[in-house]
């Protein structure tokens, strides 16, 4: 017993520091403008994604 306790207490711990995402800037009018030209017809995944992230976003304020 006393030799498993020296070993276990020899392991070091993890450096465990909170996940740091880098910031990204606002899309802006220009963007938005762009997205909302862009046709359902020839996009339809990114408009799909568009309505679940905003259906999360509506469900999150709730």
């Amino acid at each position: 017993m006393l030799l498993a306790l020296s070993l276990l207490s020899s392991c070091a711990r993890a450096n465990c520091e909170p996940l740091i995402l880098p910031q990204f800037p606002h899309a802006g009018i220009k963007v938005a403008d762009e997205v909302e030209s862009l046709s359902v017809e020839e996009f339809p995944n990114l408009w799909e994604w568009l309505a679940r992230l905003n259906k999360l976003r509506q469900e999150l304020e709730e």
